[in-house]
């Protein structure tokens, strides 16, 4: 019998967190925001699949969270949050863009984002508990 999606979605949004804190320990900054992104966007999807809702191919958060019912609940710093690693979703893997991002994205940032996305996750995880 196979695993129900859900787990699969937060299985893999863990694996982009833990991949995140690989990525900041090695200074590689604008990938950590990537994974970050990734591993939101993967918990989301979790919950989505949870709840019995179509898990849409589209990678930009805000549309997840609406998607999922819960995008009221976010405040709008973390809407603000979910615009900003949304761009980082096709950005981050194409190498021309590498400087401009890099301007955008310090250890700081880099820091800032894993600690929101454990946030994030965490609460999507309790979602799943419910």
């Amino acid at each position: 019998m196979s695993r129900p999606s859900h787990e699969k979605w937060i299985e893999r949004s863990q694996y982009d967190l833990e991949t995140a804190d690989a990525l900041l320990a090695a200074g590689r900054h604008i990938y950590v925001v990537f994974m970050c992104q990734q591993a939101v966007e993967k918990a989301f999807k979790a919950v989505l699949a949870f709840r019995g809702l179509e898990v849409p191919p589209i990678h930009n958060l805000r549309r997840l969270a609406e998607a999922g019912g819960f995008l009221r609940e976010l405040q709008h710093d973390e809407l603000r949050r979910l615009d900003f690693l949304s761009q980082f979703y096709l950005n981050a893997r194409y190498k021309e863009d590498i400087q401009e991002l890099s301007r955008q994205v310090g250890e700081d940032t880099a820091r800032e984002f894993v600690w929101w996305a454990r946030e994030k996750f965490t609460w999507c995880t309790r979602e799943l508990m419910r």
